[in-house]
């Protein structure tokens, strides 16, 4: 694992991730996740893992902070060797389902800080003590098909093509001073179908999911890093299916995160504070413009590249109108940060936010989504609960056309809401995920049948180790049926814009790639 900062607070936009994110013995193993637990590997599943010894397990705790710069997180580290670890069993209410489980994994060591989901398989991406990459099929039982790491300990991200068998998968070591990039397909059975050593050392910012993006199509595979010698930040374009270096772009202001439009021709590139669109093709900038905060945070933009989201302080989105990018929709409130999860749909119809109330201990927050072409807010959904311990938002996901917006958190310490939310577009509440710990990361897929959530064992401000991914597949014909402390409600107060774009919506430039 890697080693503490030596800041006392460090911004999200710095995702520390082996010291951020909590470590702790997994409290619960399921039946169907008992025999994929990943101690004593039999020989097909470990082939591609390096059977080097794991450096002493360590714990951590994090907690957000707010300054008027954006996100903070507070972090500290235990080693195993000069403290003992108790993690008090939560008593998790019971709610009834909404969507059933197809299966889940629980791990007693790594975090589930990514996943990604495709037609065919759910792709993980554990960190710390057992960091690798590991594929599940949806129409299994949550075995491995296989799995992959370079280091056995650190951290990763991943990303997956939703328009074809492709993925990208980034890895550090824990100490940070090694980063790799692979490419692979469901068919690789853990070796790599091209690998490329990143030329940088960074133990303040590895691997993470943000910082590699996956095009619809499977051409382009994007990525950015941080080098802690020159304090400048590159973008990397690679040829998805020969791990070719297509182009670089490298600034001083740090890049946290990338998205790619269906053909890999723009990349959004998160940059502290900046929403940064680059050509892939000749690393000129489209169009850059400064959000409301920094930490926290991670853009997205539609498909072909109409639409893209920003949070911080408030919510933005913009919206490509033939000739360059104009704010549709602008919506803030007081105490609020909007940047731990943003969606947008794949094709720019809605957007979504989950802001949570820092200056309640981030105990409250509420579920916002909105109609892109007019402007108008669909709903809200508050949610609000008590305990010590922070229910921040952490991630968002949307299928194809809006109709299913997931948003993942850390959940309070009673459980007052689920850490996987999912909802129509009409903002009622179609199904959830409820982890024993904090929720990580959420996917959804295409069709928005399925949805899948990565989490640790306990919860973030808790001391702990271990995590789970959970599968879910909603109902056909859902019945919302939400818990009786959020309740949706239809307030549309946001300051919008009215969009000027007639339909079909202009592509922007650069033109799509023959």
């Amino acid at each position: 694992m890697k080693n503490k900062s030596t800041l006392p607070y460090t911004f999200f936009k710095v995702p520390v991730l082996a010291g951020i994110f909590v470590v702790l013995t997994a409290v619960f193993v399921t039946l169907v996740a008992a025999p994929n637990t990943l101690i004593g590997r039999d020989a097909q599943k470990s082939s591609a893992i390096s059977s080097t010894p794991r450096a002493a397990k360590q714990a951590a705790r994090t907690f957000f902070r707010v300054t008027p710069d954006g996100a903070l997180l507070d972090h500290k580290v235990l080693t195993a060797k000069k403290q003992s670890v108790t993690a008090g069993t939560l008593e998790r209410q019971v709610k009834g389902p909404l969507g059933n489980t197809l299966w889940m994994v629980d791990d007693p060591n790594a975090i589930a800080d990514g996943v990604a989901i495709d037609s065919n398989n759910v792709w993980g991406a554990w960190i710390l003590d057992g960091a690798r990459l590991s594929i599940y099929p949806i129409t299994g039982n949550g075995t491995p098909a296989w799995e992959f790491s370079s280091f056995n300990s650190g951290n990763s991200g991943v990303a997956a093509a939703k328009g074809t068998d492709r993925v990208g998968f980034m890895e550090s070591d824990a100490a940070g001073d090694d980063f790799l990039q692979h490419g692979f397909t469901s068919s690789s059975n853990g070796a790599p179908d091209w690998s490329f050593p990143y030329p940088v050392s960074d133990p303040n910012l590895p691997a993470s999911s943000k910082k590699v993006a996956t095009s619809r199509d499977g051409s382009t595979i994007a990525a950015v890093v941080s080098d802690s010698v020159t304090q400048n930040s590159t973008l990397y374009v690679f040829d998805a299916a020969t791990g070719a270096v297509r182009q670089t772009w490298t600034d001083t202001v740090r890049m946290d995160g990338v998205d790619l439009t269906d053909n890999g021709s723009i990349a959004l590139v998160t940059q502290d504070n900046l929403a940064t669109l680059i050509d892939t093709a000749t690393a000129n900038t489209v169009f850059s413009v400064a959000g409301s905060g920094a930490g926290s945070i991670y853009y997205r933009i539609s498909g072909d590249g109409g639409v893209f989201v920003v949070g911080g302080f408030s919510f933005d989105v913009y919206a490509f109108d033939g000739t360059t990018y104009n704010r549709v929709i602008h919506f803030s409130q007081a105490n609020s940060w909007f940047g731990g999860a943003c969606a947008v749909s794949h094709d720019g119809s809605t957007a979504g936010t989950f802001s949570g109330d820092f200056a309640n201990n981030w105990l409250s927050g509420v579920v916002y989504l909105f109609d892109v072409q007019s402007g108008d807010m669909l709903g809200s959904y508050p949610v609000s609960g008590t305990g010590m311990y922070q229910g921040t938002p952490i991630g968002a996901a949307s299928n194809d056309d809006g109709s299913v917006m997931a948003f993942a958190s850390w959940g309070t310490q009673f459980h007052d809401w689920p850490e996987v939310m999912v909802f129509n577009r009409n903002v009622e509440l179609i199904g959830q995920i409820d982890f024993p710990g904090s929720a990580f990361s959420v996917d959804v897929s295409s069709d928005g049948q399925y949805v899948v959530g990565g989490s640790k064992a306990v919860h973030a401000n808790q001391f702990g180790s271990g995590g789970s991914i959970e599968l879910i597949q909603l109902q056909t014909t859902p019945t919302p049926t939400p818990t009786a402390t959020p309740t949706a409600t239809a307030t549309p107060t946001a300051t919008a814009v009215p969009r000027s774009t007639p339909a079909p919506r202009p592509r922007p430039t650069p033109a799509p790639r023959p």
